[in-house]
């Protein structure tokens, strides 16, 4: 459905649950260096909740500056285990979740919520320990009129997302991976992991520098 002010986007297909467990493994860093650096969430996108990792298919919702209306509709449409993620306009001075709404999110079973924009009730929130992501606190609340949008490219943190979009969350910060770069993101995680455990044991050895970088030195008369 599609007019001025509302557009509801199509449902789409998930990742296999072994495909996010796997990703999951790796977290935020990895998951980043293997993709060059793109599709990480600038540094404005922090943990409320510090010490969870979620890996879920993104459900996107945009929201007109200071209301929620489509965030509601957003937690009806979501299956267990998807992240929301939310696009607010760049509008900080309202709240568009707090306990009440993330006890029903979390209680249906989403797998967690991305916010540029606001959120509240942070001691609720940090309690039960909800992976909420968010760019900024404040205690305002927002109207629940509308338009906005669910299932539209929206953009988070810096980053496109796109509905289906796989989120992989942690205390490092918030990745984005396009369903098309799955198998060259865990090609490249795997990569990384063993350089930097080839690495860790160069530097158990005493070999404080990486040849690579050494060499760099080296050139330079350093």
């Amino acid at each position: 459905m599609t007019d001025r002010e509302f557009w509801m986007g199509p449902d789409f297909p998930r990742q296999p649950q072994e495909v996010l467990e796997r990703l999951k493994t790796y977290g935020a860093c990895v998951a980043a260096d293997a993709m060059k650096g793109f599709n990480a969430m600038n540094g404005s996108i922090q943990p409320v909740a510090p010490g969870r990792c979620v890996c879920g298919c993104a459900v996107t919702v945009r929201l007109r500056p200071g209301d929620n209306l489509l965030l509601h509709k957003a937690i009806e449409a979501a299956r267990p285990g998807d992240i929301l993620v939310l696009d607010t306009n760049s509008s900080y001075r309202n709240a568009v979740i707090g306990g009440i709404m993330c006890g029903a999110a979390f209680g249906k079973g989403i797998g967690g919520l991305v916010v540029d924009g606001a959120v509240r009730d942070v001691e609720e929130l940090r309690s039960h320990g909800w992976p909420v992501f968010a760019a900024a606190v404040v205690p305002c609340a927002v109207d629940s009129e509308g338009p906005g949008q669910l299932n539209h490219p929206i953009s988070c943190g810096g980053v496109p997302v796109h509905p289906g979009d796989i989120i992989l969350a942690d205390d490092n910060g918030v990745t984005v991976i396009p369903p098309a770069w799955v198998d060259w993101v865990l090609e490249g995680c795997e990569k990384r992991r063993q350089s930097e455990a080839r690495r860790t044991a160069e530097i158990g050895q005493g070999q404080l520098t990486s040849a690579a970088v050494r060499a760099k030195l080296d050139k330079l008369g350093l």
